[in-house]
């Protein structure tokens, strides 16, 4: 069987989540099944792909894109934009337009995976990844994107979704769906190595994320203003317009050289950060599950998160202990906190429980589960949808 993995949207370094999740992804597919896989990405970007997915059985495309959002000319004009039009359906639909001329015009495959769900997915016979359903939500509404995301259910052949919270919005906004929608939760994106430092520095928060206004660090720099004796550390993607705001707002002289905002940095940079925080701080608005937090649990480190709905399923679904905090409060973030640092064994304790119920997940056992999904669409959906393992002994309280 011909899979083709179509990767366009994502690019290396600057994709977050995504990005940790496509490269878990294809690695698993390798290892786990003997599919012809193919993968499309943008070009100038092969090398980056290749060094984190190093495997002679992918075969790859580069293709151009234009219009994009990551280089220079990007960068300001997504700054300058208004967001009314930056999230408009017509500009949406002009960008898509122009964006669907670049891919290869001809297309062989068995099945197409999107691993993004907020770029078209058209294809013969398509499973596409549905991560989050934010654009569609109120408060975050994206008209534009919130389009994509329903066409691209409307005509995939197969939604896969990672977590319980998106699973279950899904099956509620698109019940005529229901049929062909599969959960498949996948491993820590980038768990904890196996040798650990134990000797964490008195005061060193830790958030990993992009700066996309809906991870919310806007609310996490006041209330580090509120806890002098505590440092920060957020690396990520600095995505604009908010990163210039957040940067200016670390410089002010109540956070200046106590918050820092190092960009995208590498996996072992990453691991270094972990090995030296004392905890890690989600204060997100809206997330499919946060990736820092199961880090976090492989880490054995105490979380304090944000009680946004798709965090409280996440902590419901791993049996975890958290310090909660109204999502928007500062002063509730800070007392959280400091109660977290009070308690610091108790959430520590609670984290490596949780993990122990995550950690014999691995990208082969997901990519497994992909591939009958994949396979059957590719066969022509015969019976029901089939349902990760995984998650139905999860859901049970079982641990595996």
């Amino acid at each position: 069987m011909k899979v083709t993995i179509e990767a366009t949207p994502i690019r290396p370094a600057h994709a977050a989540g995504v990005e940790a999740f496509t490269y878990g992804l294809l690695d698993g597919l390798v290892t786990a099944t003997s599919h012809d896989l193919h993968v499309n990405v943008l070009r100038g970007t092969l090398d980056a792909w290749r060094e984190r997915v190093p495997h002679d059985r992918l075969s790859w495309t580069e293709v151009g894109m234009p219009l994009r959002s990551d280089n220079r000319y990007g960068r300001i004009l997504r700054g300058w934009t208004p967001d009314r039009v930056r999230e408009s359906v017509a500009l949406r639909r002009t960008v898509n337009a122009l964006r669907q001329r670049a891919r290869p015009a001809r297309d062989d495959s068995d099945v197409v995976l999107f691993p993004f769900h907020c770029a078209p997915a058209r294809a013969r016979s398509s499973v596409v990844v549905v991560h989050d359903l934010r654009h569609l939500d109120a408060e975050f509404s994206s008209p534009g994107f919130g389009e994509v995301v329903r066409e691209n259910v409307a005509h995939a052949s197969a939604v896969v979704v990672s977590w319980p919270h998106p699973y279950r919005e899904v099956l509620t906004l698109f019940p005529e769906a229901a049929d062909r929608v599969a959960l498949i939760p996948p491993p820590t994106f980038q768990p904890a190595p196996d040798r650990l430092l134990s000797d964490p520095e008195p005061g060193l928060l830790l958030y990993p994320s992009s700066t996309a206004t809906h991870k919310n660090h806007a609310t996490l720099l006041e209330a580090m203003a509120l806890l002098p004796e505590c440092r920060l550390v957020c690396p990520g993607p600095l995505v604009e317009p908010e990163a210039t705001r957040l940067l200016a707002r670390a410089a002010r002289p109540d956070l200046r050289g106590r918050v820092t905002f190092p960009g995208f940095v590498t996996l072992d940079e990453l691991n270094k950060l972990y090995a030296r925080a004392e905890a890690v701080v989600v204060p997100s608005l809206w997330e499919a599950a946060s990736g820092a937090i199961l880090e976090a649990f492989s880490w054995g480190l105490p979380v304090a998160c944000a009680d946004a709905d798709p965090l409280r399923a996440q902590l419901e679904f791993t049996g975890a202990d958290a310090a909660v905090f109204s999502a928007k409060d500062p002063v509730a973030l800070a007392d959280a906190v400091r109660r977290l640092r009070a308690n610091r064994e108790h959430y520590a304790t609670a984290s490596r429980r949780a993990n122990g119920r995550l950690a014999g997940r691995t990208w082969a056992d997901t990519a497994s589960d992909y591939a009958a999904v994949l396979e059957w669409v590719a066969a022509g959906r015969p019976g029901p949808i089939p349902r990760s393992p995984f998650a139905t002994a999860l859901a049970n309280g079982e641990t595996r």
